[in-house]
């Protein structure tokens, strides 16, 4: 009769046969997961090198994780590294969330040791509840059909080779085999979304469909051939609408493409574009907005003009102009377009208006408030990084700042309800720049 054990050990020596090279670093948090993961792959042979990050979050619980982990890793005889982190300093520095500041930081650290350890993967222990909860995570954030296939076995050099095991599964092997495990306090309590769905919409789940884990999983597998394939149409979609400088024709591709938007999104998310910013690209493209830019989550910048989608690689990529237009005050919509601003006429009088990239220490006067505020506060606010600070425009009048595009309006020059005509401005591309 084949054991638990068996299955595991079997699954795993499968696994590692496929891969080129054993040396692997291994994720070792202290709990069944990660301890079911170092205990099979020695058990399978693999070379291993634990890894353990403190994030100090759980105060003596974080170190007797740390404490546990290191026990582990002598009883199976397995070489270990640890390290401390500041993830609060992280998060300010990153302005991102815990979550997304303790897994850049845990990867990052991993991918550091397993080059100066010249090992040839890094091993994490997700399993198919693991899966099962990114896949529910990401229907109800909103994604595409890519977020809805779970995560895959192998990604670059990151190993899942127990990602069709249950965690109950895993336990049960850690158990035959005598070893202990710690639990994550914080895993308990549901008051982040992942722990929300692990504690109290799968449990509901598996009431009403005993079957929910299989089916979630089998339908991750499903989605991820169809992503597959849908990987090769957009490739071939893609030389349809980029040129050779990567610009993508949008407007064309929305005359020509029902699925303009999907195909659009998939070019686009890999950079880090979200499909609100998709929906904002297609309107503008079809209002005929120019200069309007795009920023993605990891600070690449895309200008958007007359229709076609121009990627910038710096912030000083190109030059900028402001456009004034005299409008009558039907004309006045404050606040639809936040990429347009509106002054009273006499802001055409007197000093030039003049553009510039925001500068350390630059304050506006925000219209509707007393007093002045620091331009980066407000950028801090808006949850702004510094690559996309360094690129936001400011319009200046003298030594006054009347505009943070996209942001703030400063309260110099204010529209007067009884102006028959006042003056339209928006940001645009220089006609002599690229």
């Amino acid at each position: 009769m084949i054991t638990a054990v068996d299955e595991i050990e079997y699954s795993v020596k499968s696994f590692l046969r496929e891969i080129d090279g054993c040396k692997i670093i291994v994720g070792l948090s202290g709990g069944a997961d990660s301890v079911g993961l170092l205990a099979v792959l020695m058990s399978c042979g693999a070379h291993c090198i634990a890894a353990h990050c403190n994030f100090g979050l759980r105060g003596k619980e974080s170190d007797r994780d740390m404490n546990h982990a290191i026990a582990v890793a002598d009883r199976l005889g397995v070489r270990y590294e640890t390290v401390h982190f500041d993830v609060r300093a992280y998060m300010e520095s990153h302005k991102c969330s815990l979550e997304t500041a303790c897994r850049e930081l845990r990867y990052s650290w991993f991918e550091n040791i397993r080059k100066a350890h010249s090992a040839h993967w890094i091993a994490v222990a997700h399993h198919r509840d693991d899966n099962n909860e990114t896949l529910l995570l990401n229907l109800f954030r909103g994604t595409g059909v890519s977020g809805l296939r779970g995560m895959r076995p192998i990604n670059g050099k990151i190993i899942r080779p127990l990602l069709k095991f249950t965690r109950k599964e895993i336990e049960s092997y850690v158990a035959a085999k005598k070893l202990d495990f710690v639990t994550d306090s914080s895993n308990l309590v549901s008051d982040v979304s992942r722990n929300k769905i692990r504690n109290i919409i799968m449990p509901c789940i598996r009431e009403s469909f005993p079957n929910a884990d299989h089916t979630i999983n089998l339908t991750a597998d499903n989605l991820y051939s169809a992503d597959s394939f849908i990987s090769e149409m957009i490739d071939k979609e893609k030389a349809l609408w980029t040129d050779d400088n990567g610009n993508i024709n949008v407007i064309k591709m929305m005359q020509k493409r029902e699925s303009a938007m999907f195909i659009l999104y998939e070019l686009l998310k890999p950079k880090g574009i979200n499909a609100e910013q998709i929906r904002e690209i297609a309107a503008a493209s079809q209002a005929g907005v120019s200069g309007r830019r795009f920023y993605g989550k990891d600070g690449n910048c895309w200008l958007l003009n007359r229709g076609v989608l121009e990627p910038l690689d710096a912030a000083d990529n190109y030059d900028a102009e402001v456009i004034t237009e005299i409008v009558s005050i039907s004309e006045f919509t404050p606040g639809k377009d936040p990429y347009i601003e509106f002054f009273d006429l006499s802001v055409l009088e007197g000093e030039p208006l003049c553009l510039r990239h925001w500068q350390q220490g630059d304050r506006i006067k925000p219209f509707g408030m007393k007093g002045s505020r620091l331009v980066s506060d407000i950028m801090n606010d808006a949850k702004i990084g510094i690559a996309k600070k360094k690129r936001t425009w400011i319009l200046t009048k003298g030594a006054e700042i009347l505009w943070v595009e996209g942001l703030r309006r400063g309260s110099a020059y204010p529209v007067h309800p009884k102006s028959a005509e006042i003056v339209r401005v928006h940001i645009e591309p220089a006609r002599n720049s690229k």
